[in-house]
């Protein structure tokens, strides 16, 4: 009995030191367990630290990218940097078939353009581009170099102070730009009109607004940067203002409406020393650059000044877009009576693969064509296909008189020019494009004894573009 006892005893004593064994052992584990967590966690917290700081250091740096071939760098904190570039390479060959003109078929690099642009502290756009294209006699010269702080906005419509060198659009067709431009050249009345007061390269200060379907502009004006025409001993003063509205639209419409007025305050003084020579002279080309002879031309006239206005219409429905403007352009001349010129254009632009010319409020005008896919014939593709059709006229004649006769006192025999245009227009990516035009030009003009000395001609060009 007494030796069974014993057993049991020392059973329970085995057993509860077994126990007291076990319990040491599962606390010992759950400990080692809990410091393992406590030691993965922390490793996770450190992964994670280290994971967030490589991504903001990501996001810190540069960026970049080749967009339609454009090379742009930019930051998370507003910095941009782009490089661009254009070319545009013509030929032309002109039929003559009334006038004494002999109009030169043949090639010419109407541009080529290298530039930068970009922004920096996040509200400053700065550009600055050379031109080494040019038309006859230009030469190479700034294209535009301007600062411009973009940061201020009134009652949350954003307001651009602009100051430099650049050109001010005057106008709808002056608003799209070259690069995407229906026709090889702007009318001639908007061309005309451009180069007033406004143009490539002209120094200026100035405050851009615009809104979601509207575009304000207003600016003061000085000389073209370079080497001018003639020598200037007192630089020209002038102005611009330009109001754009696009009153009804939706994905597929818009409806323009616009308007303009652009002048010289001051009249450019060519005269050296006391002498003063204040005078402007209206000329322009054909439409086309390849020759640069101006068919309708007033000669340089004494003036204190001129003011011009300008009237837009256009719309785009679909892959349809349309526009026409009027210009009427006051001269203040000195020692004879005022005179006024005026033209007018209307065009149109069909896409036959159905890409649209939307309305912009940046600009107040119409973008151009983006083929929806890239030419590739393998794969069935060809780009985009545009039809286009224009009519214009420019007449620089005032109080002309009669033919047979000397030109009246105080008249101006600066001739009248209207051209008939139709365009083909290939677009096989969003870089490059080619243009095939024909035109029919007429120019009727009397010489200072009656006498006519206008001309026609028929004219077939091509343009070689690419820009980035």
């Amino acid at each position: 009995m007494k030796t069974m006892m014993r057993a049991s005893l020392l059973a329970l004593l085995l057993a509860g030191v077994a126990q007291t064994a076990l319990a040491q052992t599962a606390e010992e584990r759950i400990a080692a367990l809990e410091a393992k967590i406590a030691a993965l966690t922390g490793e996770l917290a450190d992964i994670k630290a280290a994971t967030q700081k490589a991504e903001a250091e990501r996001k810190k740096a540069p960026t970049t990218a080749l967009s339609n071939g454009r090379p742009t760098i930019s930051t998370a904190d507003g910095q941009r940097f782009a490089v661009r570039g254009l070319v545009q390479f013509d030929g032309a060959a002109y039929d003559e078939t009334r006038g004494a003109n002999d109009l030169n078929s043949g090639t010419n690099f109407r541009r080529a353009r290298l530039g930068v642009e970009g922004t920096f502290a996040r509200d400053w756009n700065y550009a600055l581009t050379g031109e080494f294209g040019g038309s006859g006699s230009e030469q190479a010269v700034l294209n535009q170099a301007y600062i411009e702080y973009a940061g201020w906005r009134p009652g949350g419509v954003p307001v651009r102070l602009r100051a430099g060198a650049w050109a001010t659009p005057v106008g709808l067709e002056d608003a799209t730009g070259i690069t995407d431009g229906v026709f090889i050249e702007r009318a001639a009345a908007a061309e005309l009109v451009r180069g007033i007061a406004g143009g490539d390269g002209r120094s200026s200060v100035g405050v851009f607004a615009n809104g979601k379907r509207w575009y304000a502009s207003g600016v003061l004006t000085g000389a073209v940067v370079g080497t001018p025409a003639a020598p200037e001993f007192d630089e020209q003063m002038g102005y611009i203002g330009r109001l754009a509205w696009s009153p009804l639209g939706d994905e597929d419409f818009a409806l323009h409406v616009g308007g303009a007025v652009s002048g010289v305050l001051k009249v450019a003084d060519t005269g050296a020393g006391a002498a003063r020579t204040r005078q402007l002279r209206l000329r322009e080309r054909p439409e086309l650059r390849v020759d640069g002879t101006r068919l309708v031309d007033t000669g340089s006239l004494n003036a204190s000044g001129a003011t011009t206005y300008g009237a837009e219409l256009g719309f785009n429905y679909k892959n349809l877009q349309a526009s026409a403007e009027a210009f009427r352009i006051d001269l203040d001349r000195t020692g004879a009576a005022n005179a006024s010129f005026d033209g007018w254009y209307a065009q149109a632009a069909w896409t036959i693969t159905g890409e649209r010319r939307a309305w912009l409020n940046q600009s107040g005008g119409f973008r151009g064509i983006r083929p929806k896919t890239a030419f590739n014939p393998a794969e069935g593709a060809w780009g985009a296909l545009e039809i286009a059709g224009r009519y214009s006229v420019l007449d620089l004649d005032d109080k002309a008189g009669l033919r047979g006769a000397a030109t009246p006192a105080g008249g101006i025999r600066g001739g009248e020019q209207t051209i008939t245009t139709a365009a083909l227009n290939w677009y096989p990516n969003a870089v490059v494009r080619f243009q095939l035009q024909y035109q029919h030009i007429d120019v009727d003009r009397l010489s200072a004894t009656g006498v006519e000395v206008g001309d026609d001609a028929n004219v077939l060009s091509i343009r070689s573009q690419f820009a980035f």
